[in-house]
């Protein structure tokens, strides 16, 4: 590379390194699993399948999330509108070798660069558009077995062996065509992190980055940082604060400054006993804690953040951080959740990351505070909303639009868009408001809200927003 070309280079890696300060967003849910242990050793996998690590039900829970969330995530953005997002790229920045053994019903269990792969396929064929969809896959780790066995054994022994080449591949559907492409990268995240989003940059289109890390030395906040720099990305981190506890304690001791350093969390986690992590209060402290560290020093705008813990505990195993920019992926991974009835859920609310408060008022306020999301307690949710939604409604007289109004509230809830909906078609019913688009009032026994609908209590004139 001569002397002009490494010059626009670094520029270029400067650009994407260029870091926004932007308002953070947070949202809590806990996952119960049946295991406590996260801080195993990296798994093996051997380069011809031979030998394949068995499936932990805390893997099991996040794969189960990733391929719902991105099947609707690619209906959202790609199969819905007058004209989607047609470029996408996927980061599995520590994707394994692609399959496990899964010891409960003694068979293989597809891994997250499998399920990716799959779950846009699904959310693909779901849109049903005529016009193509480009899809770019990046598989990264830090060993060159586990990329021999993902493109070796797994791939083809999922049906997609035509994708190991790292070439451009067409996917027919029923109408337009998906073409995708993976690209295998074998080094260490951290190492790889500006190559990885100056390509992206230079692609442009929508990113997504699944970090599963072994540890919690491997991912940096300044790596977050990097990959919040792209305009259209989004993070689904693992974040093992079970393992980080013993680090948040003391005051002083090589682990601390390197945990200090590598997450920028020296003002952070200031707790003096390590018994206040058994009790509710100190777990809900934790959490927060750990939001406003991502909020303050991960640079995203929209945050929603649920934990993992033990069944019968209180104790969370890891948080798996949801970071983006815009507010239709925090409306579409809400939505992912409360389709996953299988799975136990369970909101705090003041748990957003915005402002320090202590663990004894979460314990003081803990009834309050939870709200356990089951099948049964849509009718709760509601009642929640009439609270968050329905204060602001009816203290904006001249009317509030719909896409600022889910703005203001969808940290505050557990709510989903279609919770919304249903809520403020009730106070439609009951003839309390008015729905107003271009000028006029909506008819209709229900209404499908959109994003510049203008919400307004009967009895008042409308006022223009423009």
């Amino acid at each position: 590379m001569n002397a002009a070309s490494q010059l626009n280079l670094d520029k270029c890696l400067a650009r994407v390194q260029a870091l926004s300060n932007l308002r953070t967003i947070y949202l809590v849910w806990n996952i119960t699993l049946e295991t406590i242990n996260v801080s195993n050793p990296q798994e093996i996998w051997s380069a011809d399948g031979s030998n394949i690590p068995e499936i932990k039900p805390h893997t099991k829970a996040k794969h189960q999330i990733l391929d719902t969330y991105l099947e609707n995530l690619i209906y959202t953005l790609y199969g819905k509108g007058r004209y989607g997002e047609t470029t996408f790229t996927f980061v599995d920045g520590f994707c394994g070798g692609g399959m496990y053994y899964d010891l409960d019903n003694e068979t293989e269990w597809q891994g997250s660069p499998i399920r990716m792969i799959e779950a846009i396929r699904a959310g693909y064929k779901k849109s049903k558009r005529e016009y193509d969809l480009n899809v770019k896959f990046i598989f990264i780790d830090n060993k060159l077995e586990h990329l021999a066995c993902l493109k070796n054994y797994s791939m083809p022994k999922a049906g997609l062996g035509e994708l190991v080449n790292g070439q451009p591949n067409e996917f027919r559907g029923e109408v337009g065509k998906l073409v995708e492409e993976c690209e295998f990268i074998s080094g260490e995240f951290e190492n790889l992190i500006n190559e990885v989003v100056f390509k992206i940059d230079i692609r442009k289109g929508h990113s997504f980055f699944f970090i599963d890390p072994y540890g919690w030395t491997d991912v940096s906040m300044q790596s977050i940082r990097k990959i919040n720099s792209l305009k259209r990305t989004e993070i689904l981190y693992t974040y093992m604060i079970d393992y980080l506890k013993r680090f948040l304690l003391g005051k002083s001791g090589k682990d601390k400054e390197t945990f200090d350093k590598i997450l920028e969390a020296e003002d952070y986690y200031k707790l003096s006993s390590f018994s206040i992590f058994e009790r509710t209060g100190g777990q809900c402290y934790l959490r927060n804690e750990s939001m406003r560290l991502f909020r303050d020093k991960g640079n995203a705008k929209y945050v929603f953040t649920f934990s993992m813990i033990p069944r019968g505990n209180v104790n969370v195993l890891y948080y798996l951080m949801h970071l983006s920019q815009k507010l239709t992926a925090l409306e579409v991974i809400k939505e992912s959740f409360w389709q996953k009835n299988n799975l136990d859920y369970q909101y705090y609310f003041e748990l957003y990351g915005h402002g320090f408060k202590t663990a004894d008022f979460y314990e003081e306020n803990q009834l309050e505070l939870k709200f356990d999301i089951t099948k049964n307690s849509e009718d709760f949710c509601l009642e929640k909303l009439d609270i968050h939604l329905g204060n602001i409604i009816r203290n904006n007289k001249d009317g509030i639009i719909f896409h600022e109004l889910c703005h203001q509230t969808m940290e505050l809830n557990p709510a989903s868009k279609k919770h919304y909906t249903t809520y403020i078609n009730l106070l439609r019913n009951e003839k309390e408001i008015e729905i107003w688009r271009n000028g006029q009032i909506v008819k209709g026994s229900k209404v499908d809200l959109q994003r510049n609908d203008i919400i307004k209590l009967t009895g008042y004139k409308q006022l223009s927003f423009f």
